[in-house]
């Protein structure tokens, strides 16, 4: 699949082309928009449910349209780029997508949007279709007398379905955004559905990972996923467990972590805990619902957020674990070195296999969890002055290599002098 996003002057980014992999590390400093390129990449991956919604709806094209700049605008607030132009583009197979942002000379700047005739086409295709079924359909409903749950159905049957073996299906993907700040959900527990339903002005991407964390807590070790992964989760359970140091319980609409034979209530446990128990639930939950999506990616904000490097090389491990067993891709944010090292190892480890130095098992005994990640499937880049810059090195076949070093050779240059004003 190729894939790339391009971003010209669109709020702090100046110059980005983004070539997406199934694994992917934007690192660096913060506010330097590595979340922005995460977030308008998801928007992007996510559109097609307003292509879905507008064949249900009958929209014209003028409609969707206006559903599109509308949820754009839900994410990225007009104030933020009102009096700018500016211009995003993604292209996956062939197929473009893009929003063109134009000021007048008043100031105010007026969106557009841009697609393929190709989706053009599929979407008045599908409308027919949709219309056309649902009409037998509930025909059919009256002359049998009982309910067929006839849009569902046809909506399924004639529409989602097969356009997995379309031309533009991989643009019909469903991706998942899991956003820093998740402690946020710590303190909430029994009034997570009054958040949800609420009409107070949050961060969307928020309210949309905490619909994804409720179900996982109720999700959590489901007998149903262990009958299907039980290798995988069993892995994955464990990772979990080093990192939070101690299992998940949901009792009482409260969220417990037990460890030696104690609980705690996620409210009073540790902010590493608070800030990546709810990650780690929906990855032990969702890639197993989504794994046949083409496509599909999970967007994770800050993975280390308070944590200690051994246990960052957990998360990495858990991702290695859905890259290698059911294909999930990844698009990771960071600002730790520590991520790359880790990664780094993973990549090294499958070369060592290809070439028969170890195995996979001799591996995962060595490092303690994983699987080893192909440097191919790998992009990883930083953000420098507003333009995207590739640390991948395909020599050395490993990322981030000048990075990792600058953050050592500064520390060292400053112990060093410090050692030799002491003589």
């Amino acid at each position: 699949m190729n894939q790339i996003l391009k971003v010209r002057n669109f709020l702090v980014l100046k110059k980005v082309d983004i070539e997406v992999k199934k694994i992917n590390v934007i690192i660096g400093p913060q506010a330097n928009g590595k979340s922005l390129i995460a977030k308008l990449l998801y928007f992007f991956q996510n559109v097609s449910k307003e292509f879905i919604g507008g064949i249900r709806a009958q929209s014209t094209k003028r409609e969707l349209d206006k559903k599109i700049i509308d949820e754009f605008e839900s994410k990225f607030p007009r104030y933020s780029w009102e009096n700018s132009s500016f211009k995003i583009q993604y292209l996956i197979d062939g197929i473009y997508f893009s929003i063109l942002g134009e000021k007048n000379t008043r100031g105010k700047t007026s969106i557009s949007v841009n697609y393929s005739e190709d989706l053009v086409r599929l979407f008045n295709n599908k409308k027919r279709l949709y219309k056309k079924r649902l009409a037998e359909y509930k025909e059919q409903e009256k002359k049998d007398g009982r309910i067929l749950d006839a849009e569902r159905r046809v909506m399924f049957e004639h529409i989602i379905e097969p356009m997995k073996d379309e031309r533009c299906s991989a643009f019909f993907s469903e991706s998942v955004f899991i956003p820093a700040s998740r402690s946020f959900f710590a303190n909430l527990q029994k009034n997570i559905f009054t958040f949800l339903a609420s009409n107070l002005d949050i961060d969307p991407f928020l309210k949309e990972f905490g619909s994804l964390y409720e179900t996982s807590k109720r999700m959590y070790k489901d007998s149903f996923f262990l009958r299907k992964h039980k290798a995988l989760l069993e892995d994955m359970y464990r990772a979990l467990e080093a990192i939070v140091n101690g299992d998940y319980e949901y009792h009482d609409e409260q969220d417990w972590i037990i460890s030696k034979g104690k609980r705690i209530n996620l409210a009073n446990a540790s902010s590493g805990q608070q800030e990546s128990l709810p990650m780690l639930l929906v990855l032990c939950v969702w890639p197993m619902l989504r794994n046949s999506g083409q496509g599909s990616m999970f967007f994770i904000e800050e993975p280390e957020a308070h944590l200690f490097p051994t246990s960052q090389g957990y998360i990495v491990s858990i991702l290695s674990l859905l890259y290698n067993n059911l294909g999930t891709n990844f698009f990771v944010t960071s600002h730790s070195p520590y991520i790359l090292s880790a990664l780094n190892n993973f990549i090294l480890a499958s070369d060592a296999v290809e070439c028969g130095k170890i195995s996979n098992e001799e591996f995962l005994k060595l490092n303690g969890s994983g699987l080893p990640v192909k440097f191919e499937d790998v992009s990883a880049y930083t953000i420098i002055h507003g333009e995207s810059e590739l640390i991948c090195d395909s020599e050395y076949r490993m990322v981030g290599g000048e990075i990792l070093d600058g953050v050592s050779e500064h520390f060292e240059s400053v112990m060093n002098e410090l050692l030799l004003s002491e003589r």
